[in-house]
């Protein structure tokens, strides 16, 4: 299974909120209070429970066009899910590890009570460095947050003839983790 499709099978993608429709212009409002417009969704899939069913759906001013093409009126007060996105600085440290170390990383994070999803604040200092990505070492801070558990997450690395990473997990409740990896550059481990 690719990478992408198996991080977007975790319930934790979804993003719920609220419709509320005031002077014709649709805005949302998730869980934690926040307001964004419809329209600043990301190209990810939504979803407008209708009935008690969640239908796929895509919202056009104070409409919601369903797969069969019908336009639903919003009232505000319809139930609306969303996908998350995984933040960008997240997705290249996931993109960089070997699947073995991709596998560890997010049971890690499930250990935790976490997912990618929960990342709420993420700095990959590999996406700012100046010099060769083969021959680099740094530090990357992560922190994930959900009603249930904060995690913080800082990542040590270097490059160069093997890559080697660090990454020490503290939690809100005092646990705490270390895991490591370290992969020669011809892929062996």
């Amino acid at each position: 299974m690719k990478r992408k499709q198996y991080l977007f099978t975790e319930e934790r993608k979804w993003e719920y909120g609220t419709i509320i429709v005031e002077d014709g212009i649709c805005v949302i409002e998730n869980e934690e209070g926040d307001m964004l417009l419809a329209e600043s969704l990301p190209n990810a899939p939504v979803y407008i429970q209708l009935d008690g069913v969640w239908e796929k759906a895509g919202i056009s001013s104070s409409f919601a066009v369903i797969r069969d093409g019908r336009r639903i009126p919003l009232s505000g007060g319809e139930s609306i899910r969303y996908e998350k996105s995984i933040k960008r600085p997240l997705m290249a440290l996931l993109d960089s590890l070997d699947d073995e170390t991709f596998l560890a990383f997010l049971q890690h994070l499930r250990v935790f009570g976490l997912s990618v999803f929960d990342c709420v604040f993420s700095y990959n200092k590999g996406l700012f460095s100046g010099g060769s990505p083969e021959e680099e070492e740094g530090v990357s801070f992560y922190h994930f947050s959900n009603d249930e558990a904060q995690c913080a997450l800082q990542h040590h690395y270097s490059r160069g003839p093997s890559s080697n990473d660090r990454f020490e997990w503290t939690a809100s409740d005092g646990k705490r983790s270390i895991m490591y990896s370290a992969v020669q550059r011809d892929g062996t481990e």
